[in-house]
């Protein structure tokens, strides 16, 4: 039995979904849709967690309304996973076992923490991203610390809930992936359930933005992984290189406090370090020329 909550802005992507669900989910599988309509009425975490107050079964997948399943008998793939152990909180279809202090997306690791199987495109054309299932693991249940939040299933008795401090649009996968792992749960990849999305995210102002409330929120507990195959040195790399680039997000989208606020945490992991002070040079030397441009 599973609740299926979605957060709605588009009529027709969700009623093609509801209609998609009804004719792959499974024969005789009982589950309820709940229709969030959200068309920047209020955060996802806030849609969300509407819907987990509506849900009436055990189990809540959260998703998307711009995809559809590839997948005859989803369903009872999906709650198989979660019988499997007590302790999966969390399922996705993508992933990462590792996550760094410094703001950054989920995938903004090395090649060998992330787990993805998404087909991107439409029915017609499908272009499928895959890493890590049949490459690095034979496994079709991978632990990872994080999922993705196109396709997010939830064990509702371990009382999560998604973190209404984060607004907008993005990060709300991570805060309950965070929540879930400090909280002794354990998310899980797979590769069984095949899904088309019809889009990618993207990285704009709003992402920075509520990136910088995740960091407030989180940065104590990170980085956290479930992972120990990196060295000190590899994580030290992974740390500086996901600082710089979003400072570089900042700065270009003339994000000033923000930019700044990162180079001084950047700067304080190495002081003086050379690439920290270019970056310094950058930033001023920008700045410098917006406020001589002509008004």
């Amino acid at each position: 039995m599973l609740s299926i909550v979605v957060s709605s802005y588009k009529e027709n992507l969700y009623q093609n979904l509801k209609q998609n669900i009804a004719s792959t989910i499974g024969e005789g599988f009982t589950y309820e849709l709940i229709q969030i309509e959200n068309k920047n009425r209020v955060s996802v975490c806030s849609a969300y967690n509407e819907g987990l107050n509506a849900a009436q079964y055990p189990y809540i997948l959260f998703l998307h309304e711009d995809l559809i399943f590839n997948t005859y008998g989803w369903g009872v793939v999906l709650l198989s996973i979660f019988e499997a152990g007590p302790k999966i909180g969390l399922v996705g279809v993508a992933g990462g076992s590792y996550k760094t202090k410094a703001p950054s997306a989920w995938w903004e690791s090395d090649e060998k923490h992330k787990y993805i199987f998404v087909r991107h495109g439409s029915k017609e054309e499908n272009v499928l991203v895959r890493f890590g299932f049949g490459e690095r693991t034979t496994e079709h249940i991978v632990k990872v610390l994080s999922i993705d939040g196109v396709f997010m299933a939830l064990r509702k008795s371990t009382g999560l809930r998604f973190n209404e401090q984060l607004k907008g649009y993005h990060q709300y996968d991570l805060g309950i992936s965070l929540d879930a792992h400090l909280g002794g749960y354990d998310a899980v990849c797979t590769d069984l359930i095949d899904i088309t999305h019809y889009s990618a995210g993207n990285i704009d102002k709003s992402w920075v933005e509520t990136a910088d409330s995740f960091f407030d929120l989180y940065a104590r507990y990170l980085p956290a992984g479930t992972t120990v195959d990196m060295t000190y040195k590899e994580r030290r790399q992974l740390e500086k290189r996901n600082y710089l680039a979003f400072i570089n997000r900042a700065q270009e989208m003339e994000m000033k406090r923000i930019a700044w606020k990162y180079w001084w945490h950047l700067f304080w992991q190495k002081p003086f370090a050379k690439s920290s002070l270019t970056l310094l040079k950058k930033i001023w030397q920008q700045q410098n020329d917006r406020s001589n441009s002509p008004k």
